[in-house]
């Protein structure tokens, strides 16, 4: 198994992998890890997929991998009253959660009541409406706004052209 592997495990199955399980024929400790790699098991997968299993299976898939052990430090004793207490070193999963844990996961709502829906829907589309609206008036050119005009001609008097040399001379 590759380290990246390994720690992307984490180390939820330290406690069940560095039990010890006893001495082996030659008189070195022997753990759960060191006894699952000894019969090429993946140590980390098998805890993974241990710990999905309800209890019972789990104690019986353990004991029957460590019964496969050579030179086991258990012979002659029952794999699984070895295996049992092994098994209570896994982290629980969501399966094997408390009873009360259980309960409020059912009772938990897993849907929102039709008139809350349709409140979420509506407020949504005023929402989606309001910003069309301020998008579309940022989007058109502003209006030129003319400045009203500073002196009107009137009837008496004429309206003589005028130029920046001084009145024109119209006519003759």
């Amino acid at each position: 198994m590759s380290a990246l592997t390994t720690a992307r495990l984490g180390r939820e199955f330290d406690r069940f992998l560095y039990a010890s399980v006893g001495d082996d024929s030659n008189g070195m400790p022997l753990t759960v890890l060191s006894a699952l790699a000894r019969i090429d098991v993946d140590p980390w997968e098998e805890a993974s997929k241990l710990t999905q299993l309800p209890q019972e299976s789990a104690v019986t898939q353990l004991a029957s991998l460590l019964g496969a052990l050579r030179n086991a430090p258990f012979a002659g004793l029952d794999p699984a009253r070895i295996a049992a207490p092994l098994i209570a070193l896994l982290p629980c999963p969501r399966d094997r959660a408390p009873s009360m844990l259980k309960v409020f996961a059912q009772t938990a709502p897993t849907k929102h009541p039709a008139a809350v829906s349709t409140v979420l829907t509506v407020l949504t589309y005023l929402i989606f409406m309001l910003l069309s609206q301020w998008l579309m008036g940022s989007l058109q050119a502003p209006r030129q706004i003319q400045p009203p005009p500073t002196s009107t001609p009137t009837i008496d008097s004429p309206s003589v052209p005028t130029s920046s040399q001084g009145p024109q001379k119209t006519g003759k």
